[in-house]
């Protein structure tokens, strides 16, 4: 999308790993662990805790969609 490359992962938590994305999208509260991510408002609010609670640790820029509102890509 207008140059940035963009990883949307579900609850399958399916995904190439070797990928290089600009963003990735959790949707659907897959299990992960945490790079750089975007939570959309489909997840739950336990797992989103947890995910900024890492980012934050590790210094990664983290968007929750239900706490921030959109995401202006």
């Amino acid at each position: 999308f207008q140059g940035k490359r963009i990883l949307i992962v579900d609850s399958s938590s399916v995904y190439v790993n070797n990928e290089k994305p600009d963003l990735v999208l959790l949707s659907q509260s897959p299990k992960l662990n945490l790079v750089r991510f975007i939570a959309d408002n489909s997840n739950s609010f336990y797992l989103v805790n947890q995910w900024e609670v890492t980012c934050k640790q590790e210094k990664i820029p983290f968007h929750a969609t239900a706490e921030k509102g959109f995401y202006r890509l």
